[in-house]
């Protein structure tokens, strides 16, 4: 029988915490001097809001904090009007490939760090907080600064709209407030290498339970033998439904529908249990039988390869075709409601 993504179904399925310990990998042991810096600025803490108007209070005032902390020079760098083009220009690769604008991490003192770090756990789930960490201290294996990461607010923090942005290499998240409600979306996590020197992998669920689904559906998920050359969406502001691709998630049996929906939950996982719960509820509420899967590449787990779900409200992208295999780019979009722009 066809699933929903209510919260019961979940615990039923005991996918809640598999999509958290999905999230929250142990930080590198092996990079003792770049890795974890960002971890001792901030622990990963527990996100204690549990409406969205108390999230959006806790923003706020996280945001006012760190605001006063920064001198004229930085809170003219770190700050735009909440209607300036700067707040929907984003990317998910390097700030030498992408300039970004914004107060990055390198130059802000210990302070501050401080502040910027607690502004970021407070708007994620804890499983969040640790999966952005584990993904900017891969930034040590590739030779780059795990503290090049921009921090950018738009609008006054708790005056009418508003929203901020904590983004580089592969990282790229965003918090809009709208007339009291929160936007999390788009939102990008990327990982490269795939495991770390320490075989450590910063998404392994979202690697394997695709993997397993497409393994168990067989030829009719395979829209492509060859893997695509990247995910399909770029940085646009606003996305439209790709073609369909794949298997309808009526078609899939018990088992297949489970893992459909423990792929939604690990992304899930790294918004606040109360903002996963109103993406499940939207979810369901479009008709979750119209999700589809589909796959291009090979069936082997390092090998390039390119997945995704995509519902009447939601686009999932998966693409691990570059250098090998080892280099993931994920993306969920929203259609309705990216930036907030859809209103909230």
């Amino acid at each position: 029988m066809p699933r929903t993504l209510t919260r019961r179904t979940v615990l039923k399925l005991g996918l809640a915490s598999t999509a958290l310990a999905a999230c929250a990998p142990a930080l590198p042991a092996t990079r003792p001097a770049a890795a974890p810096a960002a971890a001792e600025v901030a622990a990963p803490v527990a996100v204690t809001a549990a409406t969205e108007v108390e999230l959006a209070q806790a923003m706020a005032g996280a945001a006012q904090a760190l605001l006063a902390a920064l001198d004229d020079t930085q809170r003219a760098k770190a700050t735009y009007a909440f209607d300036d083009a700067e707040r929907v220009r984003w990317h998910w690769t390097t700030p030498r490939n992408f300039p970004r604008n914004g107060l990055p991490l390198t130059e802000m003192s210990a302070e501050q760090k401080t502040l910027a770090h607690a502004l970021l756990a407070v708007s994620v789930a804890s499983a969040g907080y640790t999966k952005a960490l584990a993904i900017m201290a891969l930034q040590s294996d590739l030779g780059n600064d795990p503290e090049l990461y921009y921090v950018t607010l738009f609008g006054t923090p708790g005056e009418g709209a508003w929203g901020w942005r904590w983004e580089g290499h592969h990282l790229s998240r965003h918090f809009t407030v709208v007339d009291g409600q929160v936007v999390m979306t788009p939102f990008f996590l990327g990982a490269w290498p795939t495991v770390n020197g320490a075989g450590e992998r910063a998404m392994p669920r979202e690697e394997d339970a695709a993997l397993e689904l497409v393994t168990s559906l067989g030829a009719p998920a395979i829209f492509q033998e060859n893997t695509l050359t990247r995910h399909v969406t770029q940085n646009d502001a606003r996305v439209q439904p790709l073609d369909p691709v794949g298997v309808e998630f009526a078609a899939m049996t018990d088992a297949q529908q489970q893992l459909v929906v423990e792929i939604v939950e690990t992304y899930l996982a790294a918004m606040p249990p109360f903002m996963a719960a109103a993406q499940r509820a939207r979810i369901d509420a479009a008709g979750l039988d119209a999700i589809r899967f589909g796959w291009a590449g090979p069936l082997e787990l390092r090998r390039p390869t390119y997945y995704r779900l995509q519902g009447p409200t939601f686009l999932l992208e998966h693409d691990k075709s570059r250098n090998g295999g080892t280099h993931i780019h994920s993306v969920w979009r929203d259609f309705e409601r990216d930036f907030g722009m859809g209103g909230a």
